[in-house]
């Protein structure tokens, strides 16, 4: 991970060439992310995968502490896991009552490989970190919904609403929300009325692609969208464990 490498780069603090030779040359097992703003365009023409972040602005948001991440592109829900991360180091080295709270949608089953770096935080912090998950073992495809996705949504929301509603937490992740909602697994309604009663130290972060915004975005003080314009898998290359799932 060469984080923030990019605005590096374009300030000239490091030489490109040297830079892009050395990436060119990497074992190929090798993964390397770079993010940041100001990517030269030597650099986006080598890579695989080019996600782009883009912020939209929502005039007075009645709730602060709402983000929202969506959009095609690649990194919703690792962007998600970030701010969690940097919510249990705050926990560790300010507040230990600044518990985290991940929840996910339409991941049901074992075999995400963030489950370990999961299970990992709560062994060593058990009282800063807690992850739930709900969904079929199974892609959920519109048109094609099963009793039981809705079963699972709503047992996923009543965790999430019972947290919201708690103060517990002060980070509360909820991933994938936006497409089991898109899927109509679960009404708007209610979510929008939790946000808007949620405590206001409790910072709230939906991920997730969908075809049509839920009325719960116009809430968000912070809305921003993935936009995918390179993605290995349009030239055919599999999707990587550990990178896309």
């Amino acid at each position: 991970m060469l984080d923030e490498i990019n605005p590096v780069l374009d300030l000239g603090l490091l030489a490109l060439d040297d830079v892009l030779r050395t990436l060119k040359t990497k074992p190929r097992p090798l993964e390397i992310i770079a993010t940041g703003r100001g990517a030269p365009p030597q650099l986006l023409k080598i890579a695989d995968l080019h996600s782009e972040m883009r912020p939209h602005h929502h005039d007075n948001p009645a709730v602060s502490g709402i983000e929202v991440y969506t959009g095609e592109g690649k990194g919703k829900s690792t962007s998600a896991l970030g701010r969690a991360l940097q919510a249990i180091g705050r926990g560790i080295s300010q507040d230990k009552s600044h518990r985290v709270l991940i929840l996910q949608w339409l991941k049901g089953g074992t075999g995400y490989t963030e489950d370990g770096a999961i299970a990992a935080l709560q062994q060593s912090y058990p009282h800063l970190v807690d992850h739930q998950r709900s969904g079929r073992d199974a892609i959920v495809w519109r048109g094609q919904q099963q009793a039981i996705d809705y079963v699972e949504a709503e047992r996923g929301w009543e965790i999430a609403k019972a947290a919201i509603a708690s103060g517990l937490y002060k980070t509360i992740i909820l991933d994938e929300l936006n497409p089991t909602v898109d899927l109509e697994l679960l009404p708007q309604g209610p979510i929008v009325n939790a946000l808007l009663r949620k405590p206001r130290d409790t910072q709230v972060i939906i991920t997730g692609r969908c075809k049509h915004a839920p009325a719960y975005f116009d809430l968000a003080s912070v809305h921003s969208e993935m936009v995918c314009h390179k993605h290995y898998a349009e030239r055919g290359v599999d999707l990587k464990r550990g990178v896309d799932y």
